[in-house]
Formats: structure tokens, C-alpha cells, sequence
């Protein structure tokens, strides 16, 4: 059996809250007032909510399209704050409204959502990416920003395993800790002993120099875990809720269904030397509760300030992954009394060194045609709806084939592709008519007089 392997790994889903200086928090003359009525218009119209030009306001880079400024924004409504811009559906920026309360320092004027796809197009730079809003925020505001504070973090690690490596029965393999008393250290604290509260305000930009560690009084045990099953094929486990939580699923499953995970496979196997066999990715999701809990020893200051945590991060995970939640060796698990006594999985050594120091991470590249949907399927479905309209109208001899033919070649990057997907309309044109047709009850006319084919 060949060993595991890391495709990849990094942050995921990120969101971070800004803080300006007391009453530096301004917005230019009559943005309030457009993205008032592009707000209002978005109840009627979501498509219409365009703010053209918002690339001249707020420059924030799209690496998916050759780092080129995004040039236009959706507004919309959005709960705590007065508007939200959707950059493509990649990067959520929610913006405060100029009060007395919002350019309080203590108050996070802007939140801003950086998707998962987002990261994998930045290739998970995300020092690069909160630059680059820090950057866009100053350009809007004409003060940068003081403070970054982390929101969520999704960490994860992508491996390569045999087929079948997980199943179902394999969660008893899990061994956790509890985090019902919700407390983390940085460094040898007293079991019990919680040390000085976190305070709000500036933050500690001193990167930790300890592991993570927890008191050793606290007992193993799920505080809840979950398993899932997709057409009677193991697809993941769940463990934890609230503020941290961790999800080991199969990202060759997700493939199945999503095409953004079909192209993501499609990179690692591009990256590799050998064929991809089962994908499996270890997440875990840290909220701004569970950050806050987490200090650094000795000033108490805790992981939300963005360079602390990007320090610890490696710290981070080795508390996730050595301590909060295990996988044991099911081979050997008969030699010992207590589960949490079994030494730990070879597959989850892999994930455990992820992000450590000489960890086997490859790097992705940027594929920039890489496409969040199947634009293929896409197609189809365009070309089913115009079908449909084409026989609501009773328009049932005319065909509009060679332009659908046309269409489809279009989407191709190359020859061969474009013919591949030409004929590919063909076919699929053809089948979608007669379903159409049957639909209200008819068949095409050379069938009519030429006999149904056998």
C-alpha cells in the first residue's frame, strides 16, 4: 500500500474585521447615497444591483483573471451593517454607514469574507489577500485601517489515501478533547488557571514562540460527532460545534456534485506524478469565540489580531490535530487498554506535519481558466430553456441547431475541444428537442412519417 500524500493545504474560507482610528472612518461624498438606491433597487432586482466602476473606489485584485481590479460590485442588503458588496460571489466586503458609532476604534467598521474559491485563486497567500484589502480599504477611506482581526478561519489538508482508507466504522478511531470549559494557552499554564481576560483594543503583534497547549486536567471525550454516508459510500465525519469544529470528508465524493471540486482534483492530479486515488480533506473551523479563548502567555492578548495568529498558525494546528482531535491506529488499537493510548495513524502523521516546519505542501499553481461552475452544463441548461420557450410558442418547425453548434464550439480552448463540444451539442440538442416535444404530447416530423426508430 503506497503511503499517503499532502496535495495541499492552507486557509480556506477567511473573514477578518477592520478597525479604523476614532473618527477616521469616512466614506467619499454621495457613495451613501448610491449605494442606498443600488441597495433598494437589489429588493426588486438582484441582478440590477451593479455597481459599475467600484474599481475606482474599492481596487480590490481578481487573481482568477490575471490579478486585474474587479470592476464591478452587486450591493446588497445585509444584516449589522448598512450595505454588502459581492465581488463575483468571491469576496464579501460589508461597509458601515459614516456614524458616531462606527468610527469608534473599538467598533469593526468593514467585514470582509474572502471565499474558499477566492484563496485557491490567490494560491491561498492569505497575507497577500488581507494585504490587498487593507490596500482597498485605505483607497475608500483615505486612512488604512489600524487593526485586522480575525473573524473565521477554515484550516485544512488535503491528502491523497487509498480508496477505502475511511469508513464508516472508522469513527471510533476519533479521540478528542472536550472543549466544553473553552480555554487555550499558549505555553505551561496551571490546569485551571485561565490567566488575565483578554482585553479589547491593539493588539500583541508578537509572534508565539510555544506550542499550543491546553490543561492537562481536562478528559478526552466528543462533545458531539456526526457521520455521513452519499448513496451508501462513506463521505465524511463531523466533529464538535459552536466555536470549533473539524470536518474529515472525501473530496472525491464532493466531486460528484460540484464542479469547483472537480476542477480542484483536476489541479492536485496536473501537480502529481501519479494518478489521484481518494481525496480526503481535514478541516477545521476556528470562530472568533474559540480565537478569543486562545492567548499568548504571558500578555494575555489572544489570536484575533491577524499577525499573531498567522504566526501561531502552525501551533494552531498542532494542538488541532495532536490534541483536539486524533485518529488512532485501528491495526493496533487491540494491544491497549484505552483507545487514547493508541499510537497514532500513519495518515494522520501526514496531516499532523502539514503545517510544519519541512512539511510536504505542494503548491498550487494558478490555473486562470479555472471555472467555478460547468460551463457546459451551463450551456445545457440555457439551451433546454430556450427549447422549452421555442415549443410554448408553437414554433414547431423551425432549428436553431447550427446555432446552438456554434455556441458550444465557442466554450472550447482549443481545436480539439471545440470540436469535442460541436458535436456534443449536436446530440444534446437533438435529445432535449424530442423531450420537449414529448412533453406537449409530439414527436419530430421524420419520425411522424418515417416511423419511430426500433
Amino acid at each position: 500500500m503506497s503511503s499517503p500524500r499532502v496535495l495541499g493545504y492552507g486557509i480556506d474560507t477567511l473573514v477578518v474585521n477592520l478597525y479604523w482610528p476614532d473618527g477616521a472612518y469616512q466614506l467619499p461624498d454621495d457613495i451613501e447615497d448610491t449605494l442606498d438606491s443600488l441597495k433598494e433597487l437589489y429588493r426588486r432586482d438582484p441582478e440590477g444591483a451593479i455597481f459599475w466602476g467600484i474599481d475606482a473606489y474599492f481596487p480590490l485584485p481578481n487573481p482568477s483573471d490575471h490579478d486585474r481590479l474587479f470592476e464591478a460590485a452587486v450591493v446588497q442588503p445585509t444584516r449589522h451593517y448598512a450595505w454588502q458588496l459581492s465581488f463575483g460571489g468571491l469576496v464579501f466586503v460589508r461597509l458601515s454607514s459614516v456614524k458616531d458609532t462606527t468610527q469608534r476604534r473599538d467598533f469593526p467598521a468593514m467585514r470582509v469574507e474572502f471565499t474558499g474559491t477566492y484563496m485557491l485563486y490567490a494560491d491561498r497567500d492569505a497575507n497577500a489577500v488581507v494585504e490587498w484589502v487593507l490596500r482597498a480599504a485605505e483607497n475608500l477611506t483615505g486612512v488604512r485601517p489600524e487593526r485586522v482581526q480575525v473573524s473565521r478561519a477554515d484550516v485544512f489538508v488535503d491528502i491523497d489515501v487509498e480508496p477505502g482508507t475511511f469508513q464508516i466504522e472508522d469513527l471510533h478511531r476519533f479521540t478528542s478533547r472536550s472543549h466544553v470549559r473553552g480555554f487555550y494557552s499558549l505555553g505551561g499554564a496551571e490546569p485551571g488557571e485561565a490567566g488575565p481576560a483578554p482585553q479589547e483594543g491593539p493588539m500583541s503583534n508578537t509572534p508565539p514562540q510555544k506550542r499550543l497547549e491546553v490543561p492537562g486536567s481536562w478528559v478526552e471525550g466528543l462533545e458531539q460527532a456526526s457521520a455521513f454516508v452519499y448513496r451508501r459510500q462513506w463521505s465524511g465525519f463531523v466533529f464538535g460545534r459552536g466555536p470549533l469544529m473539524a470536518r474529515v470528508y472525501s473530496k472525491s465524493v464532493e466531486a460528484t456534485v460540484k464542479p469547483a471540486t472537480r476542477y480542484l482534483l483536476a489541479m492536485y492530479e496536473e501537480l502529481g506524478d501519479e494518478p489521484l486515488r481518494e481525496v480526503v480533506r481535514v478541516e477545521f473551523q476556528l470562530t472568533t469565540e474559540a480565537l478569543r479563548e486562545m492567548v499568548v502567555e504571558g500578555d494575555g492578548t489572544d489570536l484575533r489580531d491577524w499577525d499573531t495568529f498567522l504566526w501561531a498558525l502552525p501551533s494552531v494546528w498542532a494542538y488541532l490535530t495532536g490534541a483536539w482531535l486524533v485518529l488512532r491506529d485501528g491495526d493496533r488499537a487491540h494491544r491497549y487498554g484505552r483507545l487514547r493510548d493508541v499510537p497514532v495513524d500513519p495518515v494522520w502523521v501526514r496531516v499532523q506535519r502539514a503545517f510544519g516546519e519541512g512539511g510536504d505542501r505542494r503548491k498550487l499553481v494558478r490555473d486562470r481558466l479555472f471555472r467555478r461552475v460547468d460551463p457546459v452544463a451551463l450551456a445545457k441548461q440555457a439551451m433546454g430553456a430556450f427549447l422549452t420557450a421555442l415549443v410554448a410558442a408553437a414554433k414547431f418547425n423551425v432549428s436553431f441547431r447550427d446555432w446552438w453548434v456554434g455556441a458550444f464550439r465557442a466554450l472550447g480552448s482549443d481545436m480539439d475541444e471545440r470540436e469535442r463540444l460541436a458535436k456534443e451539442a449536436s446530440v444534446a440538442y437533438t435529445r432535449s428537442w424530442q423531450r420537449k416535444l414529448a412533453a406537449v404530447g409530439l414527436m419530430p416530423e421524420k419520425w411522424a412519417f418515417g416511423g419511430v426508430p426500433g
